[in-house]
């Protein structure tokens, strides 16, 4: 697998489960090198936020504030 294809991977898997140190410590290395997978992780933030705003789970108020 690619670089960035493991990385997407780990992002799209923090959303259901726990990482490791050491799979967040891949993250942090490559996200600063790579704008694809820099605007990948704001995609799938923007994406959650919305189904939770949909849903009534999360309010409209500070919605998408990402530490970005």
């Amino acid at each position: 697998m690619g670089k960035c294809k493991d990385i997407t991977r780990l992002l799209s898997d923090a959303l259901d489960r726990a990482l490791s140190t050491g799979e967040w410590v891949a993250i942090q290395l490559h996200l600063p090198t790579c704008s694809g997978c820099r605007n990948y992780r704001k995609q799938i933030r923007l994406l959650r936020v919305a189904a939770q705003v949909a849903s009534g789970v999360a309010a409209v108020d500070g919605a998408g504030n990402g530490d970005d």
